[in-house]
């Protein structure tokens, strides 16, 4: 319960089937060495193909080798060669794996069963909260920060109002306003899922503490910066994605795990709209005659499994202060 919430018993294996494929996934972008090599991603391939077909079963054994083949076929294929494997590694990580997660999650598709979003719950569930608010809120941050920053007034007044009307708020009103007011401005029979309207706003409220990180970055690069790109005839995207958000960014790296962090321990706050995460699932725990009298325990068990993320986030963040000299200029 602690890990799956009210998921059904014979469906969980495609929880633990896309945990294992984030991980095959992850892996190549957190290391350096081996896998960048196409002789390591080849052997890469073939290991985790066995190992999730030994797991899970030839079915999905195919997703596991189709989705790790797919960035290392398309670095080789002169069209699209041109963007690098560990490029494709990210694009596949964050635009391929969600749908295939989704897909997994609520099934309905493929033969897989349906599962109502309000049967998830415990870790599970959190991680969803988390993984999506952290992939969604970063890129709608920077997007934010750009446009608070840029010359023309409407887009620029639209980011202000927005981000100050956001960081005005707490969560919880931000989460109760999309579970209870949004249905009513909906039109009448039209179905807006729960779990969906709290993603939403976690992303969007997260989102605009991202955007302020993000504009710190951009106010520490020199301003020389800026005009040598504009000296060289580069355009305003070019110029962004190449040379001032990757200074920007990588000055910002404590800054952006920290809000990374507070994100995730605040999806607790999700309780109020009736999702039952990690926090959730433990208060009901207590309720079982089975758990009467080891409050401490659960409290302390889920105690620790929050410290654990949280601390693992923070040291990958140190690795890439140290990797990116985050210190030197």
């Amino acid at each position: 319960m602690f890990m799956y919430g009210f998921y059904p018993d014979p469906e969980r294996w495609r929880i633990n089937f896309s945990l294992f494929l984030l991980a095959l996934g992850g892996l190549p972008i957190l290391t350096t060495s081996l896998l960048s090599e196409n002789s390591g991603r080849a052997m890469y391939l073939v290991a985790g193909t066995v190992i999730c077909i030994f797991f899970f079963g030839p079915i999905p054994g195919s997703v596991a080798a189709l989705f790790l083949a797919g960035p290392f076929l398309l670095s080789l294929i002169p069209l699209t060669g041109k963007i690098p494997l560990r490029a494709w590694d990210w694009i596949f990580l964050f635009a391929v794996y969600p749908v295939i997660a989704w897909f997994l999650f609520v099934g309905d598709i493929f033969g897989l069963p349906y599962v109502d979003t309000h049967q998830w719950g415990g870790m599970f569930l959190t991680l969803v909260i988390a993984g999506i608010g952290i992939a969604t809120s970063l890129p709608i941050g920077i997007l934010l920060a750009l446009g608070r920053r840029d010359s023309m007034p409407v887009i620029k007044t639209l980011c202000i109002c927005f981000i100050e009307l956001i960081r005005g708020v707490p969560l919880i009103s931000v989460l109760f306003m999309a579970s209870v007011m949004l249905p009513l401005l909906l039109p009448e029979g039209t179905h807006f899922d729960k779990l969906l309207r709290a993603l939403i706003g976690v992303a969007l409220f997260y989102a605009a503490y991202m955007a302020e990180v993000v504009r710190g970055g951009l106010a520490a690069i020199p301003k020389g910066q800026y005009e040598a790109a504009q000296a060289l005839g580069w355009g305003y995207w070019k110029m962004m994605g190449l040379i001032i958000l990757p200074q920007a960014l990588r000055l910002v790296i404590p800054g952006i795990v920290n809000t990374f962090l507070g994100l995730f321990k605040d999806t607790t706050l999700v309780a109020v709209i009736g999702l039952m995460d990690m926090l959730g699932i433990v208060k009901a725990a207590l309720a079982d005659t089975e758990w009467l009298g080891f409050p401490k325990e659960a409290y302390i068990f889920a105690a620790l499994t929050y410290w654990v993320f949280c601390f693992s986030m923070s040291r990958y963040s140190m690795s890439l202060e140290k990797r990116f000299q985050v210190n030197r200029r």
